[in-house]
């Protein structure tokens, strides 16, 4: 057993060194476009989905017999776009049935108009949110280029460490991709089947089972659950470790959320893998403590 654990800890060393190395080449000049691929990470969760990250923007895709289902679409077309060629790769398959937004966030959907074939699919609250993002683009690019530049002065600071760099240079990355989308007047599309309490989706061999959670980080919180997969998708609602995205702007219903911890409860023994909205891959334990903690920050009387 110890030989297998010195094992695991010398792969997670030489794979962080080989990241670290990269997130070193990315913040020492040179073209922003030739570097972001090499800092794409694919990510192989069994033998139908695999998990494209780019930082902290995700895109999960799920193969079937009618085609990819994919979760959430990212923060940009153009990031989105790559995901997509490597998802067309690594499946040899370029049919996209869906796309599911776990919730309405513009970091989860602007990348969706990429996915032209795929119907969307998103909680009934997701149109309006969706297009409320189109409001007042003029302060919404001023906003992004102000990130731009704080992210691009933290990735020449020589002060920081490599990898705080490197996250700044995947958030420059990130914001300059959705002000361009922006600038550009690239839509996001709103969803073509909306659903208000649950909805299954049968695509060939694979069943999505979503369930509106209620308001909590969002007004538009979904949970995906993919049985034959052993899947949960809870898009931005935990965190390691449990922790609730409570939203200072959403009052949790508190009703709706008690119901959706009852039936995360009662499909425990079924989900073998959560993935949260930025690629987290979550453990079972992490999920009883957000019912935990989700029961105890709403004070259920």
């Amino acid at each position: 057993m110890k030989n297998h654990i010195n094992l695991l800890v010398i792969v997670v060393v030489v794979l962080n060194a080989g990241l670290i190395s990269e997130c070193r080449s990315q913040t020492q000049g040179g073209n922003d476009e030739q570097r972001i691929d090499s800092l794409i990470r694919v990510q192989t969760i069994n033998d139908k989905t695999i998990l494209v990250t780019f930082g902290p923007d995700a895109v999960t895709a799920i193969q079937t017999d009618s085609g990819i289902v994919v979760i959430d679409a990212g923060i940009s077309t153009g990031l989105t776009a790559r995901y997509k060629a490597i998802i067309e790769r690594e499946f040899q398959d370029h049919r996209f049935v869906f796309v599911i937004h776990t919730h309405a966030h513009h970091d989860h959907v602007r990348g969706n108009s990429v996915f032209g074939e795929a119907k969307i699919v998103g909680h009934e609250s997701c149109r309006g949110a969706i297009l409320e993002l189109g409001n007042e683009p003029e302060k919404k690019l001023e906003r992004f280029k102000a990130l731009i530049d704080m992210f691009d002065l933290q990735t020449k600071d020589s002060s920081r460490s490599i990898t705080d760099r490197c996250d700044a240079f995947y958030q420059k990355i990130r914001c300059s991709e959705a002000h361009e989308d922006i600038r550009n007047h690239i839509p996001i599309r709103v969803p073509d089947i909306q659903f208000s309490d649950s909805l299954i989706i049968e695509s060939g061999n694979v069943t999505f089972e979503l369930y509106y959670f209620g308001e909590c980080h969002s007004e538009s919180d979904i949970l995906v659950f993919v049985p034959e997969l052993s899947l949960l998708f809870t898009g931005d609602l935990f965190s390691s470790y449990g922790r609730p995205s409570i939203s200072e702007t959403s009052v949790p219903d508190k009703e709706r959320c008690l119901e959706s911890v009852q039936l995360i409860q009662a499909r425990m023994n079924q989900i073998k893998t959560i993935i949260g909205g930025h690629g987290q891959i979550l453990s079972v334990e992490d999920l009883k403590l957000f019912c935990e903690k989700l029961l105890e920050e709403c004070s259920w009387e």
